[in-house]
């Protein structure tokens, strides 16, 4: 069980630069620029924190994570998963996104992640998890203003998600979301939870909640398959399945440190599980 060490860091924030997009910020935490935040070095790998997002209604696009990651100044691997948490328990539910990053801890400013390109589609109420590879510093940190909202922050354990309040801490995880502003039609048709919702010659990827096609004729389908009504290829009767797959043409996931220097990229690669 992950027993937080604190550690105080006076820290200054800098404001992102303005972005093309019209994103929507969701976030728990109360930090402002010089506020005190607290770096939890009690971590362990394997062991993660992670934040509960509510955003306005379902459908959205992730666009981009914020969080304060600092304590010391070396590069560490993370691993960032995004769960659909629509079920409100400890423990959150299908995984709708999971990829790899390196970070260089930064006491003065904020990390971003860029998951513009990624395609996540989240429900009304997501959670964003950093699980680390590592123990110690550098770490993710909680605000100090001396309040924590309990249902929306979470420390992965040896035994399983926990409220981090019943681990004893009294701070929101300086960890923020940003979604489209509206709902988004997704890369080939609109928000779903079914094949229903999606009509004729369409299915729904249910994992990312988009209505999308593998085919429009039994041409582009392998080995003599056929493209059903939903837009799928079926096994065809001359070889092996067949199936057509969709292929994952999301760009990879791109950290950045948002100090006074400006913009400054450091490199992530991305996987996403179906």
């Amino acid at each position: 069980m992950l027993l937080p060490r604190l550690v105080l860091a006076c820290v200054v924030l800098a404001a992102s630069a303005s972005s093309a997009r019209a994103d929507l910020e969701l976030k728990n935490d109360g930090f402002v620029s010089g506020a005190q935040a607290t770096f939890q070095t009690g971590f362990v790998a394997d062991e993660a924190g992670a934040v509960r997002f509510v955003a306005p209604t379902a459908g959205r696009r992730l666009t981009k994570v914020q969080l304060l990651f600092g304590g010391a100044a070396t590069m560490k691997a993370l691993t960032i998963k995004i769960f659909d948490d629509s079920a409100g328990t400890d423990a959150p539910g299908n995984e709708l996104y999971m990829g790899d990053i390196e970070l260089t801890g930064a006491d003065n400013a904020m990390q971003e992640l860029d998951l513009s390109q990624a395609n996540v589609f989240v429900p009304a109420q997501f959670r964003v998890a950093f699980i680390f590879q590592h123990a110690g510093a550098p770490s993710i940190a909680n605000d100090a203003d001396g309040t924590i909202m309990s249902e929306r922050n979470f420390i992965l354990t040896a035994t399983g998600w926990k409220k981090s309040s019943a681990l004893g801490l009294t701070g929101d995880w300086v960890i923020r979301a940003f979604v489209t502003d509206s709902p988004d039609a997704g890369p080939s048709g609109n928000f779903c939870d079914t094949d229903s919702e999606c009509g004729n010659g369409r299915y729904c990827d249910v994992p990312h909640h988009a209505c999308k096609h593998d085919c429009q004729g039994d041409s582009e389908c392998p080995n003599n398959g056929r493209c059903d009504d939903t837009g799928r290829c079926t096994a065809g009767g001359g070889g092996d399945d067949g199936g057509c797959r969709a292929t994952d043409t999301g760009g990879p996931a791109t950290a950045a440190i948002l100090g006074l220097a400006g913009l400054v990229i450091i490199f992530g690669s991305r996987r996403r599980r179906a």
